[in-house]
C-alpha cells in the first residue's frame, strides 16, 4: 500500500488512523524533496489482501479524502511480512513453528499441519489412557484459568499457562495411544473396540502392547517417520507450485517422494534382503529411475551444488528415517515406567495415581523435547525454510515523528523501489 498526501496535518492524522487499524506494517515514512504531484509526504508498507479495502477506506476518512492510493501485489523480489491469524487453540503451535524461523510469504505456514504431527508423534510415546487423561485436564484447566479468569503469571509458569491447548492436544493424543495399546496407568486393560488394521507391505494390527510386541512397534515407527516425511516432501512440492518453480518442483519433490515411497516399499516388503530389492521390478522403476532423474536435474541446473543436494538428500532419507525409532524406545520406556509404580506400589490405587504424577511430569518433558526435534529436524528438513519476518503493525512510538530530511525505514525489509 503506497499513499502519497500534500498536508502534514492529514499526514499525521493518517498515521494515527493506520495506528488503531492495527494491520499495517510500515516500510517508508518519509517526507519528499519534490513530487510531480505536489506532494509532501509519503508512506509505503504492507496490509493484508483481504483488509485492503478496510485500510483505503480508513485512509481516505482521516485525510478528508485528501491522499492518492495505490495498492500493489508483491513481487519475487519484495520480502513481505508474514501475518499469522491462527486461533487462539493454535497458537502454541505458531510458536513452535516460529521458534524455528518465522513462514515467509513465499512458503505455507505448516502451523496446522505442526500440530496434526505434533500429536500424532507425541501420542505413541505417551500412550495411556490413564496418563493422556490426567494431561488433558491439566491442559483444560490451564485454559480455563487463562481465557475464562484472565490469570496471567510471569516465569516458568506463564510458560504453562500459554500452552493449555498444546496440553489438552498432547493428552487426547496419549489417550488415543493408550485405546491402541490397552494401557491404563500401566495395566493392561481390554477395551470393546474394532480392531485396525495398517494393510501390507507394513501389515499392523491393532491393538497390540509394545512391551510384548516390540517388533510391530517397531515397524509402526518406521510408517509413522514414513509418513511423516513423506508429507513434508508432499508440503515442499506445494512450496514449489506456490512460487512457480515448476522445474524445481518435479527434479526435487517429486522425484524425492517418488524414490523415498519404493524405498518404503522395499523396506517393508523385503527387509534387508538385498537380494529381493533387486529382482523386484520396483528397484529399477522406483528406485533407480527417480534417483537417476532427480541427480540429472539438479545437476542441470545447479552444477556441484545439484550433486552435493542429491548426495545429502540419499543419506538424510535413510539417516531421517532410522531417527523415528525413538518413537518405538521412548514408547517402550513409558510402558516400562508404567509396570514399574505397579510393582513398587503393589497396586495401592493412591499410590499409582501420585507415581504416575512424576511420570507424566518427567516424562512428558522428555518426549516434548524428542517430538520437537522430529518436527525441527527431521521433518522441517524437507520442506520448511523459516526465513520470513514477523507482521508489525504501526506503532507511533516506534515511527516517531517525520522531521525534515528524515525519514522511517523498515530495516528488516529488503530494498524497494
Amino acid at each position: 500500500m503506497r499513499v502519497w498526501l500534500k498536508d502534514r496535518g492529514d499526514f499525521e492524522a493518517l498515521i494515527r488512523g493506520l495506528e488503531g487499524f492495527g494491520k499495517f506494517h510500515p516500510s517508508i515514512i518519509s517526507q519528499l524533496p519534490s513530487s510531480p504531484y505536489g506532494e509532501s509526504f509519503y508512506m509505503a508498507g504492507w496490509v493484508p489482501t483481504s483488509d485492503a479495502e478496510e485500510a483505503s477506506r480508513i485512509a481516505m476518512e482521516v485525510t478528508n479524502q485528501h491522499c492518492r492510493i495505490k495498492f500493489e501485489e508483491p513481487s519475487k523480489e519484495d520480502s513481505p511480512p508474514t501475518f499469522q491469524t491462527h486461533k487462539e487453540f493454535l497458537k502454541p503451535f505458531e510458536r513452535l513453528v516460529n521458534s524455528f524461523g518465522i513462514p515467509s510469504y513465499w512458503e505455507m505456514d505448516p502451523t496446522p499441519m505442526v500440530a496434526l504431527s505434533f500429536a500424532l508423534i507425541f501420542g505413541f510415546m505417551f500412550a495411556d489412557i490413564g496418563h493422556g487423561l490426567i494431561l488433558a485436564i491439566v491442559g483444560l484447566l490451564v485454559l480455563y484459568l487463562r481465557n475464562k479468569l484472565g490469570l496471567r503469571m510471569g516465569g516458568l509458569l506463564s510458560y504453562v499457562l500459554d500452552n493449555g491447548s498444546l496440553l489438552f492436544v498432547c493428552g487426547i493424543s496419549g489417550i488415543l495411544g493408550g485405546i491402541l495399546f490397552s494401557d491404563f496407568f500401566g495395566y493392561h486393560v481390554h477395551l470393546p473396540i474394532p480392531e485396525i488394521e495398517i494393510p501390507n507391505p507394513v501389515g499392523i494390527r491393532f491393538p497390540f502392547r509394545p512391551l510384548e510386541e516390540p517388533t510391530k512397534m517397531f515397524k509402526l515407527s518406521l510408517f509413522i517417520g514414513a509418513l511423516h516425511i513423506s508429507i513434508g516432501l508432499i508440503l515442499n512440492l506445494l512450496n514449489k507450485l506456490l512460487r512457480r518453480e515448476f522445474r524445481e518442483a518435479f527434479f526435487e519433490p517429486v522425484c524425492w517422494l517418488w524414490f523415498y515411497g519404493g524405498l518404503m516399499y522395499s523396506v517393508f516388503s523385503f527387509k534387508l534382503d538385498l537380494g529381493a530389492w533387486t529382482r523386484s521390478p520396483s528397484f529399477l522403476w522406483c528406485l533407480i529411475l527417480p534417483s537417476a532423474l532427480m541427480l540429472i536435474g539438479k545437476l542441470s541446473k545447479e552444477g556441484l551444488d545439484g550433486l552435493i543436494f542429491f548426495i545429502e538428500a540419499l543419506i538424510s532419507t535413510v539417516s531421517n528415517t532410522i531417527s523415528y525409532l525413538r518413537i518405538m524406545a521412548l514408547s517402550l520406556v513409558h510402558a516400562v515406567m508404567g509396570q514399574m509404580i505397579i510393582n513398587t506400589t503393589g497396586g495401592n490405587p493412591i499410590a499409582i495415581f501420585l507415581g504416575s504424577l512424576a511420570v507424566i511430569a518427567l516424562e512428558g518433558l522428555v518426549i516434548f523435547i524428542h517430538t520437537t526435534r522430529l518436527v525441527w529436524v527431521e521433518w522441517f528438513s524437507k520442506f520448511y525454510k523459516g526465513e520470513g519476518r514477523a507482521f508489525k503493525p504501526l506503532r507511533l512510538e516506534e515511527v516517531g515523528s517525520i522531521k525534515p530530511g528524515q525519514a522511517y525505514r523498515d530495516i528488516d525489509e529488503k530494498p524497494r523501489v
